[in-house]
């Protein structure tokens, strides 16, 4: 029997692979002969690096770059083993909102620069392919911050050189662009980027209006911002109107125009590095999961992309949950619930790991 496992994180308790190594481990008690193949997921935020890194039995590496304020943090990425010539990164590891205390958040000023200077090292180290996720931003800034660290040149009225690490509140003092020192290493690499949200650059679902206040925006900021990226998409010579452009304060603008990026759903691209289409051949079932079901997980969520690549297999899916709200029978051959019996929540987390060992040992014993 063949049981592959595919589970995203159950946020707040484990990260993906370890809710993958304790479904296997109550697998294995239960049925030791099984050939069970363990495929960690992401959907291009949190813990995308993690998944990937073990799923392609890769490798974590670490650079020090400038944050979303310019102060130096450390960000981590992850290369897939050889021969795969491909990178995993998470923006947020340079210039996320997590790395700001909330008294430090403007978008104003935060700038993703440091994600420029994360994909330049990735240049460095021959990389053929980058899968960038681009949730948790800090920044407002258009992704004119990253274009800076890859070599595009600012020019204000006067024709002096704009500093490096430029924000959201910058953006109005560009008069001139110059493209000629853009790394050339680009355009041998393919960016693929993992997005999930269809936000534009502009308008009222646009980069500052949907998210800007989240990021500490005011509504006078919030205004500015908008201006501020009206007149950078003129600059670029691009209305900002493909879904994904407001990603990450429009950073998915500047990975797309001005880089040639390719935007697609996260799941669909973790899938795809994973390789969780041919280890779905011939499987006898899958097993996937995630912290909390609702509506929302028949709705594109990853545990339902996942599932739907299983049923063109011909292959029945099981769902492993912390907490099911409502009916998966349509997505699903089978949900569970791991909960044990009425609980605090604190509980719940405490005891994921060994709810969904115990989960899919019960599972194991029924086949």
């Amino acid at each position: 029997m063949k049981i592959v496992i595919a589970a995203d994180s159950f946020k707040g308790a484990l990260r993906s692979p370890d809710v993958c190594a304790a479904i296997v481990r109550g697998l294995k008690r239960a049925i030791p002969e099984a050939e069970l193949i363990a495929v960690p997921m992401a959907d291009g935020g949190e813990g995308t690096v993690q998944a990937v890194v073990q799923a392609t039995g890769g490798t974590f590496r670490k650079v020090e770059v400038n944050g979303p304020l310019m102060t130096p943090v450390v960000a981590e990425y992850g290369l897939t083993a050889v021969p795969h010539s491909c990178a995993v990164f998470e923006m947020a590891a340079a210039s996320g909102i997590e790395l700001l205390k909330p008294e430090e958040l403007n978008p104003l000023r935060a700038t993703s620069f440091g994600t420029g200077q994360v994909i330049r090292r990735l240049l460095d180290a021959k990389v053929e392919e980058i899968l960038l996720g681009i949730g948790g931003s800090a920044t407002v800034d258009g992704g004119a911050g990253m274009m800076q660290a890859l070599g595009m040149k600012f020019f204000d009225a006067s024709g002096h050189l704009l500093p490096d690490g430029l924000g959201g509140g910058d953006l109005n003092r560009i008069a001139a662009v110059d493209r000629s020192e853009i790394d050339l290493r680009l355009k041998k690499c393919l960016i693929k980027v993992a997005c999930d949200v269809n936000v534009t650059l502009l308008g009222s679902n646009g980069a500052a209006r949907m998210f800007g206040p989240q990021k500490g925006a005011t509504p006078e900021m919030v205004e500015t911002l908008e201006n501020n990226l009206a007149h950078w998409a003129k600059l670029v010579g691009d209305t900002g109107a493909a879904p994904g452009d407001g990603a990450a304060g429009g950073l998915g603008f500047a990975l797309r125009t001005l880089l040639n990026a390719q935007i697609a759903p996260g799941a669909e691209l973790i899938m795809e590095i994973t390789g969780l289409h041919q280890k779905l051949h011939d499987a006898n079932l899958l097993i996937t999961g995630e912290g909390c079901s609702d509506e929302q997980t028949g709705t594109g969520k990853l545990c339902s992309a996942v599932a739907a690549a299983a049923h063109r297999l011909n292959v029945p899916v099981v769902l492993l949950s912390g907490a099911l709200k409502g009916d998966f029978s349509e997505n699903f051959t089978a949900a569970w619930s791991i909960a044990r019996g009425p609980g605090s929540l604190e509980d719940a987390i405490k005891n994921t790991a060994q709810n969904l060992e115990a989960a899919a040992f019960n599972i194991g014993n029924m086949l």
